[in-house]
């Protein structure tokens, strides 16, 4: 019995138009998956002694060989296999080392195999074959494809004949575009007929029939097989162009100058030792760091860190700018969203803070075009991939709308509809195309600044505060006239119902003010420091006095005494060791969680048993207590062992049931990592 460790195990991820999952513990029973559901149909197999045996995928006619072991490392998911003629050992890694762009950029991962025959064989094949859905999102077209002679192997490719590089924009999508590539010693894009044959003789002809499905094998053949041999294949994506950035179209940040995706196989292919060994370092350091923590805490970090970076895209733009542009995966599909960004930050601070600026340079970009009237910091800058502005809180085009808006603005997520934009940062002033009580003010002004503070304090990136400093006062400004007590508006939790004089949307508000405090003095502008420094203890003076009187604090300022939420918000105010609220407070605040705890964690407030698995971790830190902190995140990794609901990690579902409400695949997922953020005392 092979037990559950993850609801669904990411096979290849590398951004978010590559990204294949097994959402099943045992590896050939089912489907490979996209990270959002779609049939995304892998298939391996063996030929042994004329026989046919199947590791990956539900094989017809196959011995489908008995698993035995299912395990996850920070970048590879291992399973072994056995049979009476041979054991077997695969590995699916995903290159996503955060510290070295051309890794995390190189659009290939690895399908490694090991092995080891327990009696002579006298022929050996091993397959890897991917089915032609990898070539599109949902409807299928002609396919074309073909293979290559390389130096050391072999590599064929498919996608869809006629190509629609960037053609829409939207949430829960695979590409329509772009080519999918499977590197092995022979490799071949074929008809269904062609892979029929093979199973049935384990001879591989090339065969194309048009009215048929198409596909890729791959193939190492062995003779005389009479010790353990090791070996890789190799599966890349190749998107052509990656994003668009306000007027520039991007190619990712490994083709920037002029690669190609026959280079990035090759690279891959030869330096296949060297990047591993890269990678495992990371990984036993990984292991290291999250050994105070124990077993369930590595396995959160395991379960997040592929998903973080994975829904991601590394480009560069023509000013030289690194970007690391986010996917709101599951929710909107906005790019570069804020309130995505704030909860995955620990991971970046962690390891790369140069990432974490590539997700703030799209959004002070698009603040500063006329476009944006508003006093505070918006949602995102766009929608994946299309960097055009916000596209978060817009006026729905109806048949009341004026003449200046016609139906450009139209959008309807429920239906499936494939949805693009105008590009919105070219638009005008005063062009009204925002819903004010869609914004999210007090939220991203907060995030922004204290995002850029951590960012400041752990790289000393004095430019990108000097740059923008003018919109970083704007925004503590606006949290001074409108924070304390926040008037009615959305926030980042409202799966309920948004919140009047919501007090952790006000907590975050005091450590926004606090963060540019930070920032002022840093750049020496003493007296906007101060200034800050005393609004913040203002008011942190004054929410003790409402808030710091019964046995844990309540949901809204005038909500009654039993009502709770998790008070998230208070993490960095312990990181930056600014010390604006008691620490007896927090203690009792976790206590009262810990007695309102489900099996699968604390309910995000006293509404529902809606909760959110980035915000539980960050609650961690409000407590000294290393058991208080274990009871926490213990029962999120209980969720991980027995949802039921079969997607990647999601950081929204309930705590009482484990079942997935929404959003899989999401970035927010970095959150998990602060533990060791504060570990490392980079503040």
């Amino acid at each position: 019995m092979i037990k559950q460790l993850l609801p669904a195990y990411p096979l290849f991820v590398k951004d978010p138009y590559f990204s294949v999952w097994a959402n099943d513990e045992i590896l050939n029973k089912g489907s490979t998956i996209f990270w959002n559901g779609l049939e995304r149909p892998m298939y391996g197999v063996i030929w042994a002694n004329e026989t046919l045996y199947s590791f990956l995928g539900d094989v017809e006619d196959s011995i489908r060989l008995t698993q035995k072991s299912l395990q996850i490392t920070a970048f590879s998911t291992d399973y072994e296999f056995e049979s009476d003629l041979f054991s077997l050992r695969v590995s699916f890694i995903s290159p996503l080392d955060p510290r070295d762009y051309r890794i995390l950029s190189c659009p290939v991962c690895y399908f490694d195999y090991e092995v080891t025959p327990k009696t002579p064989i006298d022929s050996f094949k091993i397959a890897l074959i991917l089915d032609e859905k990898h070539c599109y999102n949902k409807k299928a077209e002609t396919i074309i494809g073909g293979s290559f002679d390389r130096i050391q192997y072999q590599t064929a490719y498919f996608g869809l004949n006629r190509q629609y590089p960037m053609s829409h924009m939207g949430d829960s999508m695979a590409a329509d575009w772009g080519y999918t590539y499977l590197a092995a010693k022979k490799a071949l894009y074929c008809s269904k007929t062609a892979l029929k044959d093979f199973y049935k003789t384990g001879e591989l002809n090339y065969k194309h029939l048009d009215n048929e499905k198409k596909f890729l094998i791959g193939v190492d053949v062995y003779s005389n097989l009479r010790e353990t041999v090791e070996d890789k294949m190799m599966v890349a994506f190749d998107d052509t162009c990656s994003v668009y950035y306000f007027g520039e179209w991007l190619k990712g940040y490994y083709f920037k100058d002029g690669a190609t995706i026959f280079d990035a196989l090759d690279e891959a292919y030869n330096d296949h030792d060297l990047i591993l060994k890269k990678l495992d370092a990371f990984d036993l350091d990984l292991q290291e760091r999250c050994r105070p923590f124990g077993e369930d805490y590595l396995l959160l970090n395991y379960a997040s860190l592929r998903q973080t970076l994975g829904a991601h895209k590394l480009v560069e733009n023509k000013d030289g700018e690194i970007l690391f542009l986010s996917k709101e995966c599951h929710s909107n599909g906005c790019i570069a969203t804020v309130d995505i960004s704030y909860p995955s930050m620990p991971f970046f601070l962690l390891y790369n803070p140069e990432l974490l600026k590539g997700m703030l340079l799209p959004v002070f970009k698009f603040s500063k075009y006329p476009i944006w009237q508003f006093k505070y910091a918006p949602h995102d800058a766009g929608t994946f991939p299309y960097c055009i502005g916000q596209t978060y809180g817009l006026i729905t085009h109806t048949s009341e709308h004026n003449s200046h808006l016609g139906n450009s603005i139209q959008r309807d997520r429920s239906n499936g509809q494939i949805v693009s934009h105008p590009k919105f940062y070219t638009y005008p002033k005063n062009s009204n195309i925002y819903k004010e009580e869609n914004q999210m003010p007090i939220e991203e002004c907060s995030n922004m600044l204290i995002m850029t503070a951590a960012l400041l304090l752990k790289d000393g990136e004095v430019d990108l505060c000097l740059e923008n400093f003018d919109l970083l006062k704007q925004w503590c400004e606006y949290l001074v006239e409108e924070g304390l007590i926040p008037k009615k508006q959305l926030c980042t939790d409202d799966f309920v119902m948004r919140l009047d004089k919501n007090i952790n949307l006000s907590i975050k508000a005091i450590i926004g003010i606090k963060a540019f405090g930070i920032i002022a003095r840093k750049l020496k502008r003493n007296y906007l420091a101060k200034w800050a420094d005393k609004q913040a203890e203002e008011f942190s003076n004054q929410f003790h006095k409402l808030c710091n009187k019964g046995s844990h604090i309540p949901l809204t300022y005038d909500s009654d005494a039993e009502t709770f939420s998790l008070k998230y918000n208070f993490a960095f105010d312990i990181l930056f060791k600014t010390n604006l609220f008691d620490q007896e407070m927090l203690e009792r605040e976790v206590d009262h969680y810990l007695e309102v705890m489900e099996e699968y964690g604390v309910p995000l407030d006293s509404r529902s048993s809606i909760t959110k698995s980035d915000w539980q971790i960050f609650t961690c830190l409000l407590t000294k207590d290393p058991e208080k902190r274990k009871k926490i995140y213990g029962q999120v990794a209980n969720y991980l062992r027995k949802s039921e609901s079969r997607v990647p990690f999601s950081d929204l579902y309930y705590a009482d049931t484990g079942k997935h409400r929404d959003f899989q695949n999401r970035t927010v997922q970095g959150a998990i990592f602060i533990l060791l953020l504060e570990q490392e005392g980079l503040f």
